[in-house]
């Protein structure tokens, strides 16, 4: 081959004229836990999408608790519930399930008049510590301790109130201790889902502003958790009812509470729209490391009806497609389309 030919297949190549060499960089390489979890991603796109309505209280609007819809969803609470209380006691803490729910004032919503009594009686069954909440904050005057008619979520008065009913478990408990320790290396950066260093003012849509601080590890707090640990750690696993929209930081019940027990450490990972399907991979992949002593889990009935798949599958906090039961295609494919 001559000089003049291999120079010119050299300028071919470099110019990606010729098959197999070109000046476009190679699409970077993924790995098959990367592309599994864009082609869940994907799917999850495609199912929310298809299955786009998310029923709620319509489930119970018979009024009928043991219709096998309903039924499924129990069971699906009560083996999660069975699985967070399985994976404390792994780290020997002590396991606090706590009913709270809006309705003060109020008839109690379908979902908590059937629901809440069956995880009272479910907890009682799996011997775990139960505390209802529900009958006393339903003798509350919804117009001080909620900030309705703008928002049925607590009011400063109300997180005292709620404050001043979560108190006494963290009392009752202040010599419950963990048997587990983490290394450094081991723990994750964040503990909860708040994205670290929160600092910004939020208003949900309603015009009803609030500030919002989160610490470095993703918690509803305004300062960092310290290892080794040198007080109780008391986690709090919830959703709204804990982190308490439209209350600025400093009003919200776990801040109160932090003033009454100086000797423990307060650690608040709740979010808006979290479940009991929720605390179970938190706890698994990240609160567990900031070695509770003490878990207090707020729930109540609606964490039942989230376990209908559409709500999974647009609420939960794992972006991995639920398919639907026979029992739930046909629900939705019934009441829903």
């Amino acid at each position: 081959m001559s000089v003049k030919s291999l120079v010119t297949i050299v300028c071919l190549l470099s110019a990606g004229i010729i098959s197999g060499c070109s000046n476009e960089p190679k699409p970077a390489k993924i790995s098959r836990e990367e592309a599994a979890i864009e082609a869940d991603k994907k799917k999850l796109d495609d199912m929310n999408h298809q299955y786009a309505r998310i029923p709620d209280e319509r489930i119970l609007e018979d009024h009928n608790p043991n219709t096998p819809l309903y039924t499924e969803l129990k069971g699906r609470y009560k083996e999660h519930l069975k699985k967070l209380q399985k994976d404390v006691a792994a780290t020997g803490a002590q396991f606090v399930v706590v009913i709270i729910n809006n309705g003060a004032g109020h008839n109690p919503a379908l979902s908590n008049l059937y629901g809440n009594p069956y995880i009272v009686s479910t907890c009682k069954e799996l011997g775990i510590e139960c505390v209802d909440l529900s009958p006393v904050i339903a003798q509350q005057d919804p117009y001080v301790v909620s900030q309705t008619p703008r928002d049925g979520h607590w009011s400063k008065k109300g997180a005292a109130f709620l404050a001043s009913q979560l108190a006494p478990i963290i009392r009752s408990h202040s010599n419950a201790k963990s048997t587990v320790t983490y290394k450094d290396s081991e723990r994750p950066e964040t503990f909860g889902d708040l994205p670290p260093n929160d600092d910004e003012v939020l208003d949900g849509g309603k015009d009803m502003p609030y500030h919002v601080q989160a610490n470095a590890q993703g918690c509803r707090m305004t300062h960092d958790i310290k290892f080794p640990k040198t007080k109780q750690h008391v986690l709090f696993l919830g959703g709204s009812q804990l982190y308490s929209p439209y209350l600025d930081n400093e009003f919200i019940a776990v801040t109160l509470l932090e003033k009454q027990f100086p000797n423990a450490e307060l650690i608040n990972t709740a979010a808006i729209a979290s479940t009991i399907d929720d605390y179970v991979s938190l706890f698994e992949e990240k609160a567990k490391y900031c070695e509770p002593d003490l878990v207090i889990v707020q729930t109540n009935g609606g964490d039942i009806t989230d376990f209908f798949f559409t709500n999974r599958n647009h609420l939960s906090r794992i972006l991995k497609p639920r398919m639907p039961s026979a029992i739930e295609d046909n629900y939705y494919s019934t009441y829903l389309k």
